[in-house]
């Protein structure tokens, strides 16, 4: 069984029920454990349409979010493949 379904529903819950200190981290968390969780991308949309404020230039484009979170994993892929080849 695969753990990305539950963990992309977890995630929808604490969003939408628990404050950012606790989401943000588990966000975090599950795009460092899951192999290439393109869902935290989505889930960055989720808290921007829930949470953000409107985007009106491109400079507040790069502190929404989902930007956040696609940055994130694209900085967590090279680092990733580096500590697989150690262990």
């Amino acid at each position: 069984m695969t753990y990305r379904p539950l963990a992309t529903i977890f995630l929808i819950i604490t969003i939408i029920f628990l404050p950012y200190w606790v989401y943000v981290p588990a966000l975090i968390a599950a795009e460092a454990l899951l192999p290439l969780y393109w869902e935290g991308i989505l889930l960055g949309f989720l808290i921007d349409a829930l949470y953000g404020g409107k985007i009106s230039s491109v400079s507040s484009f790069f502190l929404s979010a989902s930007f956040l979170s696609l940055a994130g994993l694209i900085f967590l892929i090279p680092i990733r493949a580096r500590l697989r080849s150690h262990v």
